[in-house]
C-alpha cells in the first residue's frame, strides 16, 4: 500500500467519523429537546397537584 492510498484511507476515515459525530450531535439535540419538553410537562403536573392539595385543605372542615 502506497503513501497516497494511506492518505486516502485516512481522509475517508476522517469523513466517516465526521458524519457519525454529526449524526450523534443531531440525536443528542433531539433528546435534549424531548427532555426539556418532559421537564415542562412535569412542572405543570406538579403545579396542578399543589393547587389540588391547597384546594383540598381549604375545603376540609376544621
Amino acid at each position: 500500500m502506497g503513501v497516497s492510498e494511506k492518505v486516502m484511507d485516512a481522509l475517508k476515515a476522517g469523513i466517516l467519523l465526521n458524519e457519525r459525530v454529526t449524526s450523534l450531535l443531531n440525536k443528542v439535540d433531539r433528546i435534549d429537546q424531548d427532555l426539556r419538553k418532559m421537564n415542562d410537562r412535569l412542572v405543570r403536573l406538579e403545579t396542578m397537584v399543589e393547587i389540588a392539595q391547597a384546594q383540598t385543605k381549604m375545603i376540609e372542615p376544621k
